[in-house]
């Protein structure tokens, strides 16, 4: 936790993590096609001072001996903690820590929490999206330094600093591009949550109404748009299913562990493709048993 939040994630503001993302494509470009490099741009004296091009010596957890972590392992350390993070958070963790503001900082400690609360999707987006953008800017600070120094030295590969190890994007935030507002995040999971738990408020329209509010918050987990695409079936419009069904399977598979933690990720997939099997077929069931009865086998 402290390498990973006190030592990255709370020194940059998002702001700063959306500026220095702009900024980095930029310079990543000069550099490959231009082979322009400048070190004391704002966002590469920022990483380099965080995430030396040498690595980070850090505590070993259990015996407090120095550990030297190089930029590319902490590089992957980030991205298991916003894999582990997908797969484990949901809202109980929001009331252990008292995370009212969406930012997931540890800042509470209700320790009488009761579990497993009541299953709202956990408010740990915003930080995973910070995570995210910073794993992309140790990238590129990454491909900027090998593309000099294979300009200046022609060395290609230098294991000492494990650059064997291939950096992959992880395809969730649009590909770690973009940060999402803890403030959306709270909005869009609330919108979220009415449409889904108070149906008896406003029927279908009212659905469609606060899903479509939800996704526009927040675009970047794959539920809300199945919802509507269920939504959209009992309406008999069959287009707008079918695209709402294709969007939430997408981001479902981009991240392998569901957003809305009620439901295990394979029941949610399993979901999405009858709905869009529906969609495509243009029919839906007009009985409760019809419902009930839906699956992929004929």
């Amino acid at each position: 936790q402290p390498l990973i939040h006190d030592d990255l994630l709370f020194k940059y503001t998002d702001s700063e993590i959306v500026e220095h993302l702009a900024a980095s494509e930029v310079s990543l470009k000069n550099a490959k096609e231009k082979g322009v490099f400048n070190e004391d741009e704002a966002w590469r004296s920022k990483i380099r001072g965080l995430v030396p091009e040498n690595g980070l010596t850090v505590k070993h957890i259990k015996t407090g001996e120095d550990v030297l972590v190089s930029r590319r392992v902490l590089a992957i350390f980030l991205m298991m903690t916003m894999a582990d993070f997908s797969d484990q958070l949901y809202g109980f963790q929001d009331v252990l820590f008292e995370n009212f503001d969406g930012r997931h900082e540890f800042v509470g400690n209700n320790n009488v929490a009761l579990w497993p609360g009541n299953g709202k999707p956990g408010l740990w987006l915003n930080s995973i999206s910070r995570m995210g953008a910073i794993y992309s800017l140790i990238l590129r600070e990454e491909e900027i330094f090998v593309e000099q120094r294979k300009r200046v030295s022609g060395i290609e590969v230098e294991t000492d600093r494990d650059e064997d190890i291939e950096l992959v994007v992880p395809p969730v935030f649009e590909h770690c591009s973009k940060v999402l507002g803890a403030k959306e995040q709270i909005e869009a999971r609330d919108l979220y949550w009415e449409a889904v738990c108070d149906d008896s408020k406003g029927g279908q329209e009212r659905a469609e109404e606060l899903l479509l509010g939800s996704i526009e918050k927040n675009p970047f987990v794959g539920e809300p748009h199945v919802v509507l695409a269920q939504v959209y079936l009992t309406k008999g419009r069959f287009e707008e299913a079918e695209k709402e069904a294709e969007k939430g399977l997408i981001l479902m598979l981009q991240w392998s562990s569901p957003w809305d933690k009620r439901m295990s990720w394979e029941g949610w997939i399993a979901w999405g493709r009858v709905l869009l099997m529906k969609a495509k077929e243009q029919s839906w069931p007009q009985t409760s048993w019809g419902v009930l009865n839906l699956g992929l086998v004929k």
